[in-house]
């Protein structure tokens, strides 16, 4: 073994990196990029959640929501609001609530007058960990005011001064809890099954770019694509070609991947599949589409893979797969709703939890229509200019 011929190879292959601007922009400032901006979202996302209450507003109200609030004073990762009984789907739909405690109209009469008042809880539930952390976050906020109402009421009985916060005893909670209701899901939701959309979506849209980026590149290296285009082939029916090849593949991979989900893994869905695929379909045809754009920017698989953090690693930190777009800095949010990846994850999502219907999506489908044509006109133009 000869250390000299050893170093001359590396030497080759050092200087040869060192001449390619590229790849030293991939190696060195790439990731710096992607770590900056995962510290940013770690670092600046807010997981806030909000409470909304149907508040009492009957006699000796006054009492039982001075309770709330002292209850509530300290609950730095809880917001509450305050809403009617008639807003409660409504702000659970909308998101501007997780969970919803609702009190009767005359819950503090019914205590005071020896009833057994019932009050409910509704969840979100389309995301099953934070339905059951706002489960266990209302259940102890009952809990506290059942006993200190308890005591209230003692103290109330005996003549006693109802102005301050009393002290706990052992006393039967004086209200009914009724089980949680679900908005969507269910309590037999698991977060896998949360994560079954993000894992069409993610797996669709990173095979598929890999897959187009790779085998488009190969076209170029093996002098394919110099050959077709001394052929009689216009350069719609080029572009059209090498889209409509490519697409073929990727829709069945998308297929697979979603039948893989739902009944390998037997994930809970309440949606229409054909809408979900459909979701798939508009996300692939982007996807190869970028895939057939970035590739022209590489001179080797090498350069491809590169790439992968800076298209890949982007979007699965701001799309809303961990943290939803409205908790990530608001220095960021505007780079969210560039990335079909949101508009993706937020249609599947709303489609296999909530089973919204085609209507309800309208908006998601139209921007992922727009990234595919627009990725459509990108690629075209760099097959011309390949061609030029």
């Amino acid at each position: 073994m000869s250390f000299i011929r050893i170093m001359a190879l590396a030497s080759r292959i050092i200087q040869q990196v060192f001449r390619d601007r590229r790849t030293l922009a991939l190696i060195f400032i790439v990731p710096l990029v992607v770590m900056s901006l995962l510290y940013l979202v770690l670092t600046n996302t807010s997981t806030v959640q909000t409470l909304a209450i149907v508040r009492p507003t009957g006699t000796n109200s006054d009492q039982v929501n001075t309770l709330l609030d002292k209850l509530l004073t300290g609950q730095d990762k809880l917001k509450t609001i305050t809403i009617t009984a008639g807003q409660v789907d409504t702000t659970l739909k909308n998101g501007d609530a997780a969970a919803v405690i609702i009190f009767p109209e005359d819950f503090a009469q019914q205590i005071f007058t020896g009833q057994n008042p019932t009050v409910q809880v509704k969840l979100e539930g389309s995301d099953p960990g934070v339905a059951s952390a706002m489960s266990d976050v209302t259940s102890g906020l009952i809990h506290q005011l059942g006993v200190t109402m308890a005591a209230l009421k003692t103290q109330l009985t005996q003549g006693g001064q109802p102005g301050q916060l009393p002290q706990t005893i052992n006393s039967a909670i004086p209200f009914t809890v009724s089980n949680p209701e679900y908005l969507y899901g269910g309590p037999q939701y698991t977060f896998n099954d949360s994560l079954a959309p993000v894992f069409i979506g993610i797996f669709s849209f990173f095979f598929v770019f890999l897959l187009t980026s790779v085998a488009f590149l190969r076209e170029r290296s093996q002098g394919t694509i110099e050959r077709v285009m001394v052929s009689p082939l216009t350069r719609v029916e080029l572009v059209m070609g090498y889209i409509s090849g490519f697409t073929l593949f990727a829709l069945i991979q998308s297929l697979l991947i979603l039948l893989f989900v739902v009944f390998a893994l037997r994930v809970h869905y309440s949606g229409n599949l054909a809408l979900i695929f459909l979701v798939s379909v508009l996300l692939t045809v982007g996807s190869v589409n970028l895939g057939i754009f970035l590739s022209t920017f590489a001179q080797n698989e090498f350069q491809v893979i590169q790439f992968i953090p800076l298209v890949f690693g982007i979007q699965v930190f701001l799309s809303g797969i961990f943290w939803p777009v409205a908790q990530l800095p608001a220095a960021l949010q505007p780079v969210s709703y560039l990335l079909p990846l949101t508009y993706a994850n937020e249609a599947l999502r709303n489609v296999m939890l909530k089973n919204y219907g085609i209507g309800d999506i309208a908006v998601q489908l139209v921007a992922l229509l727009v990234f595919a044509l627009a990725m459509v006109v990108l690629s075209s133009l760099t097959i011309r200019r390949q061609r030029a």
